[in-house]
């Protein structure tokens, strides 16, 4: 009996995985085909369903959206699919 109990004991102890930590990441994405002052609405809105997005803010006239988000739950490369998807085609400016 005490055999199984240690051997439960050291499996969960050492079997457990170390909890991620998630970081928060920032960035900045240039937003084609934006045309009217709706446009950055659209593009808002399809970012914010990404699951992880914590904000959006996107501004028209500069084409350029900055992202905050969860890096647990999703990529900048997944933020910028999402606005792909609804026509107006994200790329996350690398530096």
């Amino acid at each position: 009996m005490k055999t199984v109990l240690l051997s439960a004991v050291l499996a969960a102890v050492f079997g457990m995985a170390l909890p991620v930590i998630a970081a928060e990441q920032t960035v900045t994405m240039d937003i084609e085909k934006m045309t009217c002052a709706l446009c950055p609405l659209t593009v808002r809105k399809a970012m914010e369903r990404v699951d992880g997005v914590q904000d959006v803010e996107v501004d028209f006239d500069s084409k350029i959206a900055t992202v905050t988000f969860d890096d647990s739950k999703t990529t900048a490369d997944a933020v910028a699919q999402a606005s792909t998807e609804v026509g107006y085609p994200a790329t996350p400016v690398r530096k």
